[in-house]
């Protein structure tokens, strides 16, 4: 009778059961934190590619106002840019320590029917059709590839049209462009687009138009 009793109190005996449930609390413990940081890491990778998505927009859409001040500057430049050095770099005044790539040197003369998009971007992918490429970190035309860098490139074009109440246009004479013989006068709209290559290869393009009052031209200072 007595190995019996034993083991009647073997099956009895509860001694061990915190053991293996401290166990499973701990297993349900490390699942929670294996989930919080999945969903942490998650969440700063969302995070990151939305600063990097706004970054990359703004970039864009200053590319549109950098394009308004030099289709101004060139509008006020006679014959193009001049202040070109040997790479058709021009070094921005306003900021010293970024570098404008002006691949057409009279871009007031930008004056025809826009583009249809979808030539415009094609021109943007391959790069051999914008006007401008803007550089915010410096141009090094050493570089092999010096595009892989963050970069804007842009493209303008213009359609040259009289304002409500404008005479006849003297397009030559010794009045100057678009100057009229009544009031109001001409007008050139020009549609710009601004595309920014940025980093983890993100692009943002941004188009709009710029409506440019002819005989109100800035004095060049390129």
């Amino acid at each position: 009778m007595v190995p019996e009793k034993n083991a009647r109190q073997s099956i009895k005996n509860e001694g061990g059961y915190v053991l293996v449930g401290a166990l499973l609390i701990l297993l349900l413990l490390v699942v929670i934190g294996i989930s919080a940081s999945t969903s942490t890491s998650l969440e700063i990778q969302i995070a990151g590619n939305d600063r990097i998505r706004k970054e990359t927009f703004y970039q864009a859409d200053a590319g549109t106002q950098l394009a308004a001040r030099l289709v101004e500057e060139s509008l006020g430049t006679p014959g193009g840019f001049t202040a070109l050095d040997a790479n058709n770099v021009l070094q921005d005044p306003l900021s010293p320590n970024n570098t404008i790539l002006i691949i057409d040197t009279t871009l007031s003369e930008n004056d025809n029917a826009a583009r249809d998009e979808t030539s415009v971007f094609d021109d943007m992918v391959v790069g051999g059709g914008r006007d401008i490429a803007y550089f915010p970190d410096g141009y090094n035309p050493l570089l092999p590839d010096p595009n892989v860098i963050p970069h804007t490139n842009i493209i303008m074009d213009g359609v040259t049209s009289t304002t409500a109440g404008a005479g006849l246009q003297m397009l030559a004479g010794y009045e100057g462009k678009g100057k009229g013989t009544a009031g109001g006068g001409g007008q050139i709209l020009y549609t710009i687009y601004s595309q920014h290559m940025g980093v983890s290869q993100s692009e943002s393009v941004v188009a709009v138009e710029w409506r440019h009052l002819i005989g109100l031209e800035l004095e060049g200072r390129y």
